[in-house]
């Protein structure tokens, strides 16, 4: 049962944050990163350019793969607990409300990151817009968002009737209404929203397009995955990224002049 003091503090959406970076809700998200995010993120990779993180939470994910490359990340964080943490890993982190005009002057920051964000906020499309306006002319935007339309969430929905918000371990399934996640996004919507923003598509994917490493699916089935049966996986996960991928990612360009981003992952549409 929750305290009132818990309860106190998740009625701001930075006491709410606050609760989830620090663990204490029961779960967090977890540290490291993927392969395929790296790749994607090696667009970004040119040493002495200032990179903005946009919701940088407390940046264990991916901060040391940038900063050991040479680019000067900047992050902006509702959540004051998150922008303590990721000061300590050398970002130049400040706290911020990411549904409200950013505190960064325009044309202020060569690229861009949003990874796992819009879906937390009331009005992604400000934010989308306001990540545009902070851009140089030429900039790049990084996005990743869950795929709400992964093969898993749609067979659940139709085969049980719940919607599953896959903002936490914690809450999609006993408690989906209290999911930090707001918003909902396929490969088409969030396409859609950056156009609108202004930008322009340089590339789309997916991210964890293993699409049988699912809770529970490789233990009812006893599958027992090689190493080049889960590249194979990987592959087609990778041309049909709108059923089977996990997480929607896309890589968009603000109009203008600039040097051409660094070779990412081939095969994206």
């Amino acid at each position: 049962m929750d305290t009132q003091p818990d309860r106190d503090r998740a009625i701001t959406q930075a006491g709410y944050y606050d609760h989830y970076w620090s663990g204490t809700s029961g779960w967090r998200p977890p540290a490291g990163m993927d392969s395929d995010l790296a790749c994607w993120l090696s667009y970004l990779v040119c040493p002495e350019t200032a990179v903005i993180d946009i919701g940088c939470g407390d940046g264990s994910r991916y901060a040391d793969y940038l900063i050991s490359a040479g680019v000067k990340v900047h992050g902006l964080d509702v959540s004051n607990v998150a922008v303590l943490a990721a000061r300590e890993l050398g970002i130049e982190a400040q706290l911020a409300s990411l549904d409200r005009k950013l505190p960064v002057p325009d044309e202020e920051f060569d690229s861009a990151i949003c990874l796992e964000v819009l879906e937390h906020l009331v009005e992604p499309e400000f934010t989308a817009k306001e990540i545009y306006r902070v851009l140089k002319p030429g900039g790049h935007l990084l996005v990743s968002v869950p795929n709400i339309a992964f093969w898993p969430v749609r067979i659940e929905l139709l085969l049980t009737g719940h919607f599953n918000p896959k903002g936490s371990p914690v809450t999609e399934r006993r408690y989906p209404w209290r999911d930090p996640h707001l918003r909902f996004f396929n490969s088409l919507s969030l396409r859609n929203m950056l156009l609108d923003a202004g930008f322009v598509i340089k590339r789309q994917g997916g991210l964890e397009t293993q699409f049988l490493e699912v809770a529970g699916l490789k233990r009812i089935l006893q599958l027992k995955v090689t190493d080049p049966v889960q590249s194979v996986l990987r592959r087609i996960g990778s041309r049909f990224y709108t059923l089977l991928a996990r997480r929607c990612v896309i890589l968009v360009q603000k109009p203008g002049k600039q040097n051409p981003p660094r070779s990412g992952p081939m095969g994206y549409s």
